[in-house]
Parts: C-alpha cells; sequence; structure tokens
C-alpha cells in the first residue's frame, strides 16, 4: 500500500510546495513516491503521457531525436517544475524524449487525475500556466542559444542550468552525453570545456564536471542563461 505523503514531505517540489493546504489535500492520497535511475528512458516521442511527475531532486532532460538519429535538447527540468505538463493542456502524446540525468527522487500522479484539479482552477491552475510560460520561455531561448552562440557559451548555459538544478557542484556528466545533447561533436565540448579548466572554472574529471566558480562560469556565459533564469 502506498504511503500517503505529507505537505512538508513534497516541499522539495516548487509547484507543490506553493499549493496551499486545501488544494494539496486533493493531490495527497495520488502522489505516488517512485525510485528511477540515472539514464532511465521516462518518454519516448509518441509515448501516451500517463503519469505526470514531481522531480523532487531528480533532473530530466528532455530531448528530440532526428530520423537521422542525430539529438539536440531541447529543455531541462528539475524541482521547480513537472514533466508531462502538456498533458493538461490537451496533448495525450509526447512530443520529444525525457530522460532521468541524475537522483532519482521523485513523485508521480495520474494525468487524468492531476487533470481534473488543474480543470477545478484555483493556485494549482494559476502555478501550472505560470510554469508552461517560464518552459516556454526555457525552450526558445535555447534554441536560440544553439543556433547563434559558440560553443564556449553553449556549455556555460548548460552547466549553470544543470547547477541550479542540482544538490551539489559535481555535475555527473561526460563531455561524450553533453555533445549529444547539445547537437555538436565531443572536440568541440572538450576544447571549450578545456578553456574553462584552464581558468579554473571548472574541473573535468572521468564523468564528473566540478565546478569551481561558479560567479566566474556566469561571467563567462552568453545573455541566454539570465533569460532562462
Amino acid at each position: 500500500m502506498q504511503a500517503i505523503l505529507s505537505h512538508q514531505e513534497t516541499a522539495e517540489n516548487a509547484i507543490l510546495a506553493a499549493l496551499p493546504d486545501n488544494e494539496f489535500e486533493h493531490l495527497q492520497p495520488y502522489l505516488e513516491s517512485v525510485n528511477l535511475q540515472s539514464g532511465q528512458n521516462l518518454y519516448n516521442c509518441g509515448d501516451s503521457i500517463k503519469y505526470i511527475y514531481f522531480p523532487l531532486d531528480a533532473v530530466f532532460y528532455l530531448f528530440t531525436t532526428l530520423e537521422d538519429g542525430a539529438t539536440i535538447e531541447s529543455g531541462i527540468i528539475g524541482s521547480e517544475g513537472v514533466l508531462g505538463v502538456s498533458a493538461l493542456l490537451g496533448a495525450h502524446t509526447t512530443t520529444n524524449q525525457a530522460v532521468v540525468l541524475s537522483h532519482t527522487k521523485t513523485l508521480r500522479i495520474r494525468a487524468d487525475l492531476l487533470q481534473r484539479e488543474f480543470d477545478a482552477g484555483g493556485t494549482f491552475h494559476n502555478r501550472m500556466l505560470r510554469y508552461v510560460q517560464a518552459l516556454y520561455v526555457q525552450v526558445a531561448q535555447t534554441a536560440a542559444c544553439n543556433r547563434h552562440h559558440n560553443m564556449e557559451d553553449r556549455l556555460c548555459r548548460w552547466l549553470l542550468m544543470m547547477h541550479d538544478r542540482n544538490q551539489s557542484d559535481d555535475l555527473q556528466v561526460t563531455q561524450e552525453f553533453i555533445s549529444e545533447l547539445l547537437g555538436t561533436r565531443r572536440p568541440y565540448v572538450t576544447t571549450a570545456a578545456g578553456i574553462l579548466q584552464r581558468q579554473k572554472i571548472i574541473e573535468c574529471r572521468r564523468g564528473h564536471i566540478q565546478i569551481l566558480d561558479r560567479e566566474a562560469l556566469e561571467n563567462c556565459c552568453c545573455e541566454c542563461y539570465e533569460v532562462i533564469h
């Protein structure tokens, strides 16, 4: 039997934390704690959206895969948001892929049950609409960044967005994975990371990137991170 979670236990997620007690009580019996694995694929393009996920410390990565197998990032979702929000706006299938990038603490709820709460209006409805706007800005600015800015700027923006959602300065990610998500070749990521490492802004180790100087990383970044943030 699924344990009933208190409002305090779910407060790591900004959407749930902002709900008044009476609205949270509507969701409380249906929120389910799930154990996810880093690298786990939650959605594929065209999948039915059966569950909507509220990450606590987990980070989800959205990306699009083209017919030739090339991938490009679409967005990052952490404890500030929700995965599967398009289901509340009438979409019943996904248009991209979603992968668990780090950590595992997540709550989920059936999409049809959350739709009922969304349709009732109130704080949850308003918060979700604001989050949709924020996610739209992130996706649009990310697309602009990937099209017009150099690799160093793009890497800085990506690292800052991940750092915002990570529980430590140590990002467990490979340069190969970053290159796939940013839609570029690994040598370009390696060169950009090397520049930042020589400036003692980051430290690269096998499967890890350590953020050493957050302020300097922000100063090296293009305007896109500030817009998204």
